[in-house]
């Protein structure tokens, strides 16, 4: 592996400089070590060496042009980095010269002393600070400029450098006769921000001429980039390579596709992907073995924004670091990390590099690396070829392999992975030993990023959702190719104010492209204007996509057969979102789907209006990747396995919640039916099936999906639909033989584990379904307290504890204070909390009365009120941990709380010793006089001054 700097002994070596420099140089910097004989180093001085360095130098950056033609990207780079090192030393010894001679000192004169050339000549160790000086000069690496540290940091490090340079000069100066008595460490601070200005003027230089300077400070621009592309693509060589251009051929060609079929819209100009891909921003970081990547809170501290992603990446890969380690690109589904890789091949092809992409998901996931790449230039190519053999085609373009799609070895296979990164960076490691280096860029679901252990240093690009101004640039090309068509139809272009109002979608670019089609049809989006709720805008993309799916492929459908297929296409996909929901993950392998799907879909559903027999649930979700993305993987079996997860998780909840509030109006349906029929017995097994592994409350989106729907429904099916789910939740607990689906079990789970589900959900519908607060004695009957208490113990329990944690966030459990005090359960609304109600009462001591003056109410989002909220949802005092750790002192000093709950005092307040200590210690103290205290608190004073008396006495004693 490479280091980040040079030394200026490595530099001046790799800048051809002149013999004798070199072996001066050499010599001094071995003369230091005490290794070299009296004919190599005699008479070397290193301060002599002063003027022809500075002179060289200035030298060898004006020619370097001439030095760095004809190279390859990887060499190119470490002669870059060299003349980088050159600039810092000479910029040093510049300003090492102008300070002396500022203070009427000449460096000329401080030669090294005879007895320092008599130790040289004799082959022995020289003075420590002479010793040290020359290794600090010749052979301390100095700064190098990267793309991942801000031009600020890299102008620290080299003041940091110079200052340590000037302190070894200075320590050796400082023993010499010339210099004695004269104090020179003042200097190190002047010849330090000396060596910083005049490094800068040079780098500016250098930059106006070298693109890797200006690409490597982060002013990595566009121009920058076409420069440094520009320059490549002059220097290609004459003969050209069948291999090479072929793979730049099927780069360049994909860049001038549609980004969609034409026959997914049949009726609008799609953009090709080169007008149509807009530059993603994003934010970089660096890794090591434990970063936590896939945690929002590791970003928002260790990252740093970017501007443009493709443009920081091609500055990387110009860097020496580039062929340390793999370079992982994160992103969320949708976010474009497949599109940025086709891009960047395309780009990289004429940039002196030799971009080889591998889709993971068409080679054999088990296969060593060297294989995989292998397999996809078989797949792009047509012809077998071989690693070796393509490097050795490859001239001096640095090879880039781009191995899109780690994330779908984790899914479709749900094998442990975890060292593929590591796999990678040792084939980086061997193939820079066979004098074949290369880079890597690895693409990756952010989400599942922690499932891989990253080699140490590693660099870690997120990308980020569009902002406005790349929703506005997509649409002006968008709407500039799609205008005449629209008007031609009386239909106006989409405005970049109707689709950020659904930003949501709008700041993914596969779903930005589905709300333009969506809009295409006849302006929905932006004749609602702000005002479409989510539901409702889930509700007509979904319809609409289904009727597009429908009319491409039903054929000629009658009326209602056409109704039936857009209805079974709902079916279809809310089948993936409900198999997801009951196992609680966004993804889910193909063969839990099948299993699924033949659970939850009938044979008719599973038959498309293009089939005449049951497909498999691959061939029933085929062209729905504007909702689904379909991770595959390889095995040396031959066998490719599949993952499936939605592009958007609000897409799974919306279908998730729709399905569940579709099947319980359904069921309600099918009750007030029965009702009528004597004998007649209701089948809730499906409805069972969907509610009886997962709450509704796990998700914010689903939750606030299921809260929509139900304020959708009529009064009528509200009032049915109540009904059914109070008769289910009065027989939750016991079997039910006689419903279907009773073998549908996607997770194992107990029957305590599914009764507290199905009793929760049917909870959370009850309150969804009541204008207003539900008793809770409709819910779960008399004694209310019992049993109410029962319930939450249950769900607390017996629940996942995310589940449970979010079903008590969900409701508002309170008494309400009247005669008769009235448990009541309603949603969640954030105002604060009161504590009184919501004390969990004894059941034969319920609260009387109104509402009480001495109460207090807190925020609901507090910690404290977390506290009061749980209690009060459970009824009873639950996680205590930190009262029980406040009242330590109180049961230390004073012993067991006093607490009377059924015998009021004068003042109308419930006894507790505890309290009346803090009133005594937090009130206002109120008049200075004891005659004036009211005789209450006179009481209390006496009191606890009598508890505190003798306690004091049993010390004392």
């Amino acid at each position: 592996m490479r280091s980040r700097g040079l030394s200026f002994a490595d530099a001046v070596r790799l800048l051809d400089g002149d013999a004798e420099l070199v072996t001066r140089a050499g010599s001094a910097a071995g003369a230091a070590a005490g290794v070299v004989t009296v004919a190599s180093a005699g008479t070397v001085d290193f301060f002599a060496l002063r003027d022809q360095v500075v002179s060289w130098g200035h030298a060898a950056v004006r020619a370097w042009r001439n030095k760095v033609r004809g190279l390859s990207r990887f060499d190119r780079t470490d002669r870059l980095v060299a003349a980088h090192t050159v600039i810092v030393l000479v910029s040093f010894y510049e300003a090492l010269d102008a300070w002396f001679e500022a203070h009427g000192m000449q460096l000329d004169a401080a030669g090294i002393s005879a007895a320092e050339q008599a130790a040289i000549a004799a082959g022995e160790p020289v003075t420590g600070s002479y010793d040290s000086m020359v290794a600090q000069l010749a052979h301390a690496h100095a700064p190098c400029p990267t793309p991942l540290h801000p031009a600020e940091s890299l102008e620290q490090d080299v003041e940091t450098y110079c200052r340590q340079m000037a302190a070894f000069v200075v320590q050796f100066l400082s023993g010499m006769r010339l210099f004695e008595g004269k104090d020179l460490r003042p200097g190190l601070e002047e010849i330090g921000a000396d060596s910083i200005r005049r490094y800068r003027e040079a780098y500016r230089r250098l930059a106006a001429e070298i693109p890797e300077f200006r690409l490597w400070t982060q002013d990595f621009d566009a121009r920058a980039t076409r420069e440094l592309i520009r320059e490549a693509s002059a220097e290609r060589h004459a003969a050209t390579d069948a291999v090479r251009d072929g793979l730049v051929r099927i780069y360049e060609a994909r860049m001038d596709k549609p980004i969609l079929s034409a026959a997914d819209a049949p009726d609008l100009n799609l953009p090709t992907l080169r007008d149509g891909y807009q530059e993603p921003a994003g934010h970089v970081a660096i890794a090591n073995p434990g970063s936590l990547v896939a945690t929002e809170r590791w970003w928002a501290e260790e990252s740093r924004r970017l501007p443009a992603v493709q443009d920081f990446l091609i500055a990387v890969l110009t860097t020496p670091e580039a062929t340390d380690r793999p370079i992982v690109v994160l992103g969320q589904p949708g976010s474009g990390k497949s599109v940025l890789t086709r891009v960047l091949a395309a780009r990289l092809a004429t940039a002196g590099f030799l971009p080889v992409r591998v889709e993971l998901r068409n080679v054999r996931a088990d296969a060593p690396v060297q294989q995989q790449i292998q397999e996809a230039l078989e797949l792009q190519l047509g012809e077998s070829v071989t690693w070796p053999e393509l490097i050795r085609r490859a001239g001096p373009a640095l090879p880039v392999v781009m191995m899109d799609g780690f994330d779908e070895l984790l899914q479709a296979t749900g094998q442990n992975w975890a060292g593929y990164l590591e796999q990678l960076q040792d084939f980086q490691q061997r193939e820079a030993e066979l004098g074949r280096p290369l880079a890597i860029v690895v693409t990756s679901r952010t989400v599942v990023a922690d499932r891989a252990r990253i080699p140490e240093k590693t660099t870690v690009v997120r990308l980020d959702q569009f902002g406005d101004e790349q929703i506005a640039a997509w649409l002006r090309v968008w709407n500039g190719l799609n205008a005449p068509g629209l008007a031609a139809r009386g239909l106006r272009t989409l405005p970049v104010e109707a689709a950020i109002a659904h930003r949501e979608l709008a700041e993914q670019p596969l779903l930005l492209l589905l709300l333009a089609i969506y809009d295409s049809r006849g302006n929905q989006l932006q004749d609602t204007g702000g005002g479409l709720g989510r539901v409702e805008l889930y509700e007509r993309i979904f319809k609409d996509f289904f009727e597009r799916q429908v009319d491409k492929f039903g054929g000629d459908l009658g009326p209602e057969q056409w109704d039936a297929e857009v209805a079974a296409e709902w079916r279809r996909l809310s089948a993936v979102a409900i198999a997801m929901h009951n196992r609680g993950r966004d993804v889910i392998l193909e063969p839990e789907l099948d299993e699924d799907a033949r659970q939850l879909l009938s044979a008719e559903d599973r038959t498309t209006a293009a089939s005449t027999r049951p497909l498999g649930v691959g061939q029933l979700l085929v062209g729905r990747f504007f909702f689904v993305h379909e991770s595959q993987a390889s095995r040396d079996t031959g066998g490719v396995e599949r993952s499936f997860e939605f592009l958007h998780a609000t897409f799974a909840e919306f279908l998730a919640a729709r399905q569940i509030v579709s099947a319980m109006t359904e069921l309600a349906e099918d009750r007030a039916r029965l009702r009528r029929r004597q004998g007649a017995t209701l089948d809730a097994g499906f409805f069972h099936a969907l509610t009886s592994f997962a709450v509704i409350t796990r998700r914010a989106p689903l939750w606030e999906f299921c809260q929509g729907l139900i304020a959708r429904l009529d009064p009528g099916t509200r009032e049915r639909s109540r009904a059914l789910v109070l008769e289910l939740l009065a027989d939750a607990g016991y079997p039910h033989p006689t419903w279907s689906l009773a073998a549908y079990e996607p997770e194992r789970r107990t029957a305590a584990q599914r009764q507290a589900a199905f009793a929760a959900n049917l909870t959370c519908l009850a309150v969804l379904l009541t204008d207003g607060p539900v008793d809770a004695a409709e819910l779960v009957g008399e004694p209310v307290a019992v049993n109410w208490r029962r319930f939450a113990l249950l769900c607390l329990a017996q629940l996942e504890p995310e589940d449970a944690r979010r079903l008590w966030q969900s409701l508002r459990v309170c008494w309400e204070l009247g005669s008769p005090a009235r448990l009541t359960v309603r949603t969640e609304d954030g105002t604060d909390v009161w504590v009184f109600p919501s004390l969990p009462w004894p059941p034969e001591d319920a609260p009387r009365g109104g509402p009480r003056p001495d109460d207090v109410a807190v925020p609901a989002e507090s910690p404290t009120g977390h506290l009061i909220r749980k209690s009060a949802f459970a009824q009873t005092c639950i996680d205590a941990r930190e009262l029980a750790y406040t009242l330590i002192p109180f049961w230390r000093a004073i012993g067991d709380i006093s607490f009377q709950p059924t015998v009021y005092l004068a003042e109308d307040k419930w006894r507790s010793d505890v309290r009346d200590l803090l009133e005594l210690l937090l009130e206002d103290p109120g008049p200075e006089s004891i005659t004036d205290i009211e005789p209450g608190r006179q009481a209390l004073y006496r009191e606890y001054l009598d508890r505190a008396q003798a306690t004091l006495s049993e010390m004392a004693g």
